[in-house]
């Protein structure tokens, strides 16, 4: 009989136990494995949907920082505009209209770099956006920003926001800010720079108006000062006030020559039938002849040669042309002027207050529930665009 030793029989226990540790049923296993092993099952909804719409509903119920928001409404029109739409019939009645382009020119200038630095250098902006009750994402500088001037205007459009309607025309300011005050402290200062842009936009066109009517009329002036001195002159060189009259008094003269002439010569017709034979024949044909012969000189003074009276008439008459178009260019213009001194003493734009900001009494921002469930939706919006092409790829690696 062979006999087993103790520490064989121990070696095969050992072997046994070992062998048939792999095969302990599954409601044996710990709470910690397989609280493991459903975490790797579930590994992408967590990380994409459960740990970001965890951190969300952390940082909006217990982080963020309330923000209170004031509004204004007011519209800019004008005088001189037609316009159409429900706020137009009332303004109209008023005697102006709506000036929608010049909406949108508030609207750029509110959204612009020079408001954000206007109102960090008069309003405090930096401490308004820096304040105590603000969180680590919502107070300026950010965790992830410098404390520059380009980083407080890209913080300042996140606490502004300016629309205009288009059918009525009324612009509709809303400013955030961690304090009641704040808010409306910053919606009355941003108004008060619309109202400044309005009345440097009115000055500006006043000046350019009267500006540009004055040196009209100066132009005018210079213009008439040199046709009348180049009347002048023309005057000088021919030696004479006006060449038309100079013509006329010719004209006279050679027509009263004519007159004599026709006598004379009825007179020599006379004579001769009565005494042929009478010296006074030879005497008043010479007479009759230099008569003609003056009628003739006076009238190629009159007209013929570059020398004649024509050329000087036409162009003393085109001088009196240029200056009677000069004296009308002048008359214009002063009119002009006065017209632009009147209308520059009328505003041509107004900015009219609908609604003054207002002191918010309590806190509009942030909507802390539709932020968890928008960020939610996206987490698995996510989720299931990184499932689907995962499944594609796995699909496409088995085939």
């Amino acid at each position: 009989m062979t006999r087993v030793s103790t520490n064989d029989e121990f070696t095969d226990y050992l072997t046994l136990v070992d062998i048939h540790a792999g095969d302990v049923p599954p409601e044996t296993k710990s709470v910690t494995d397989r609280a493991l092993s459903w975490i790797r099952n579930h590994i992408l909804v967590l990380i994409m949907v459960a740990l970001p719409t965890s951190l969300a509903t952390i940082y909006y119920i217990a982080i963020a920082s309330d923000q209170y928001v004031s509004e204004t409404r007011f519209v800019v029109r004008s005088p001189n505009r037609n316009a159409a739409g429900l706020l137009s019939g009332f303004l109209q009645s008023t005697g102006f209209v709506r000036a929608q382009d010049d909406s949108y020119v508030v609207m750029e200038f509110i959204e612009s770099r020079a408001a954000s630095g206007d109102l960090a250098e008069h309003s405090n902006l930096r401490e308004v956006l820096s304040r105590p009750e603000a969180d680590f994402l919502a107070r300026f500088p950010s965790l992830w920003s410098k404390p520059t001037e380009e980083a407080l205007f890209e913080h300042y459009l996140d606490f502004v926001t300016i629309e205009t309607d288009s059918g009525g025309g009324v612009t509709t300011l809303r400013v955030r800010a961690f304090r009641p005050e704040d808010a409306q402290m910053l919606a009355q200062a941003l108004l008060d720079r619309a109202e400044m842009l309005i009345n440097r936009l009115n000055d500006r066109a006043r000046q350019d108006a009267v500006r540009f009517a004055r040196i009209e009329v100066t132009d005018s002036e210079k213009r008439l000062g040199d046709l009348q001195k180049s009347l002048t002159d023309f005057r000088n060189k021919v030696a004479m006030i006006d060449p038309s009259k100079q013509s006329t008094a010719m004209f006279e003269m050679i027509a009263k020559l004519s007159d004599d002439v026709a006598q004379s010569k009825a007179q020599l017709a006379s004579l001769m039938q009565q005494t042929p034979q009478s010296p006074q024949i030879q005497a008043m044909r010479s007479s009759i002849d230099a008569k003609e012969q003056q009628i003739i000189e006076e009238r190629a003074r009159i007209v013929g040669d570059d020398a004649s009276m024509a050329p000087l008439i036409a162009e003393y008459e085109q001088l009196l042309l240029q200056r009677e178009l000069g004296m009308r260019m002048l008359e214009s213009s002063a009119t002009s002027l006065e017209n632009a001194k009147l209308e520059a003493q009328r505003q041509q734009l107004y900015l009219e207050r609908i609604v003054s900001p207002n002191r918010p009494d309590y806190a509009m921002y942030p909507k802390r529930i539709k932020s968890i469930l928008m960020v939610l939706a996206l987490c698995f919006a996510a989720f299931w665009i990184v499932r689907f092409f995962r499944n594609q790829i796995y699909d496409h690696s088995e085939t």
